[in-house]
């Protein structure tokens, strides 16, 4: 043992220092991992946060547009640094939030902070308004960072942005790792009361101690987790069947009355965490406001809203207004605070105001537009006030439900052609971007793996019409599917157009599940390629919906189709002549 010990101790000492020298490679040549696929990269107080001078091209109606960054990761300017002066004679206005202050799919000048002052500004109230927020923040990173940065701006107030359909499950570590909203639960920091006071805990204290400490673990360990990370999976219909909601983050929608229930404990939680933010905020002698931002679907019934209640009426006889309660989060929130005496703002109200007027109040990917940020803004003002206006009480139960953004279906095409137009309201995720037309070919949608669309029933027919990508690799077996209902397979062989029908017979079209006429169906060829080198993609669709069915011979406007594709079962597939 005695002569085995010096070569244990000196290859010990070997790796040791090969470990520390790696460490040090790690931190000279490597950036902080980036542990989403949004611009947000480790932090070892806050989690993450934005990644510094980031850049990212968009496009919107008006034309492209950039998302940029700051140097601390924020979108606007700069926060104070410490021991700087602030502005003399100019209203400090800090907003704290998570994606809906960032905004990516709205400009920044569209933005609620840039709006407010703007708005003070432009009536001669000199104002700077920052906007200290990252994506996927909970209530505390939220809290942390006020910590950080507040104390060098000096806020006179501060404007907190509360999606109770996300921070919920941030703010509480039961409720972990359950949902597809919450993406950064296992590196997350989270507040929680002990001995009267918060201390911050994680999912996996050890591995939280060394990515705090190590850039060489947190860069394995990232590269580990993206290579073998499992999406949480829900099955709707079985968490229907079990009188769930379904989807977990759903269960925000719900009363949990039982002990130890995690989402009752993710209330209490959410409850101590703003409590101790209205108490940084009188440390800093700052203002505090709550602005109660709703998800989409208490607003609208858009797509997915369809697709759901459909399942919900096929599964349980009943619509999803009778199992959620749309207006409880709010209700919940504005019973608290008014309580511990903090100034609230409830959106929910507004935004339906709008929505029912036809304003589109949510951007494709959830978040407020531009509209939504308008009148997010607006309510900031009110609440600042203007000369002698009284700021207005916010309302304590919202009325009404989700508006209907979709025509009655007897109203509704029969077939959605892209052609000319987007048709943006009934399509729901896998719709990446539509091409307009151009030359030799009419608009049409590129679509991911999986793309959901809700169409009004009509007798006849399923279509889909479009084009394999020349980069797609065949063959390419997909389906489409009618949720709730029957699966059709469809099988292509060749790339150019393709023309896929599926007959229809009436008794199967009559047990579909429906919502408002309308049925909900999966577009699922798949992945054949990647757009850009980077997104998942599948097939360019010019046209989805309901036709004629096909008579023997063809009738004169469908003649241009004939007969090329194999089709498994009852489906035939045709395919288009050039356009």
């Amino acid at each position: 043992m005695h002569r085995l010990g010096r070569p244990v101790a000196l290859a010990a000492a070997a790796v040791v220092v090969a470990l520390l020298a790696c460490e040090l490679g790690a931190r000279l040549f490597l950036p902080p991992p980036r542990y989403h696929d949004a611009p947000v990269e480790l932090d070892s107080e806050l989690g993450f946060r934005g990644v510094p001078d980031f850049r990212q091209q968009l496009t919107d109606v008006d034309g492209p547009y950039e998302v940029a960054l700051n140097h601390q990761g924020l979108r606007g300017r700069e926060l104070p640094a410490a021991g700087s002066q602030a502005v003399p004679g100019a209203l400090r206005v800090l907003f704290v939030g998570d994606s809906f202050l960032v905004g990516q799919a709205v400009r920044e000048e569209q933005l609620a902070p840039s709006r407010v002052e703007a708005s003070l500004r432009a009536r001669d109230r000199d104002a700077l308004a920052y906007n200290l927020s990252a994506i996927d923040w909970g209530t505390a990173q939220e809290l942390l960072a006020l910590r950080r940065y507040g104390p060098a701006l000096a806020p006179d107030v501060v404007v907190l942005f509360v999606y109770p359909a996300n921070d919920l499950i941030n703010n509480s570590r039961g409720l972990a790792e359950r949902t597809t909203v919450s993406a950064g639960d296992r590196i997350r920091p989270y507040l929680e009361v002990e001995g009267g006071e918060l201390r911050v805990r994680y999912l996996r204290p050890g591995w939280a101690w060394l990515r705090r400490h190590s850039r060489l673990f947190a860069t394995l360990e990232r590269r580990v987790l993206a290579a073998s990370a499992t999406p949480v999976r829900e099955d709707y219909a079985e968490r229907l069947q079990q009188r769930r909601a379904p989807r977990e983050d759903f269960e925000i929608f719900r009363r949990h009355a039982e002990p130890g229930d995690p989402w009752r404990e993710a209330w209490q939680q959410s409850f101590e965490l703003l409590r101790a933010f209205r108490r940084e905020c009188d440390a800093l002698g700052a203002r505090l406001l709550v602005v109660v931002v709703p998800n989409v679907h208490q607003v609208v019934r858009n797509a997915k809203g369809i697709r759901l209640d459909a399942l919900s009426r096929g599964v349980r006889g009943i619509g999803l207004d009778a199992i959620l309660d749309w207006n409880l989060p709010e209700r919940e929130l504005a019973r608290f605070l008014a309580q511990e005496g903090i100034e609230t703002r409830l959106l929910l109200g507004p935004l339906r105001e709008a929505a029912a007027e036809g304003a589109v109040v949510y951007t494709r990917d959830e978040h407020l537009s531009s509209r939504g940020h308008e009148i997010a803004a607006a309510e900031v003002e009110i609440w600042l006030g203007d000369g002698d206006a009284a700021p207005a009480a916010p309302p304590s139960d919202p009325p009404g439900g989700p508006i209907r953004v979709l025509p009655p279906a007897s109203e509704a095409p029969a077939l959605l052609d892209f052609g000319a137009e987007r048709h943006l309201e009934p399509l729901g995720d896998g719709w990446i971007s539509w091409s307009g037309p151009g030359e030799g070919h009419r608009g049409r949608w590129l679509i991911g793996p999986n793309a959901l669309a809700v169409l009004a029933v009509r007798d006849g027919d399923l279509v889909v019409r479009g084009e394999v990508p020349p980069q797609a690799r065949l063959p390419i077996s997909g389906q489409l599917a009618v949720v709730g209902g029957t699966r059709f397979p469809f099988r292509i062989e060749t790339p150019g157009p393709f023309a896929l029908r599926f007959a229809v017979p009436p008794d199967q079209r009559r047990g579909w599940a429906r919502s408002d006429g309308y049925i909900a169906v999966v577009l699922a060829p798949g992945e054949t390629h990647r757009a850009g080198g980077v997104i998942p993609a599948g097939l360019n669709v010019e046209a989805l919906g309901f036709a004629p069915p096909a008579s023997n011979p063809p009738p004169a406007a469908a003649r241009d189709w004939a007969p090329a594709l194999r089709v498994p079962g009852s489906a035939r597939a045709l395919r288009a002549a050039p356009h």
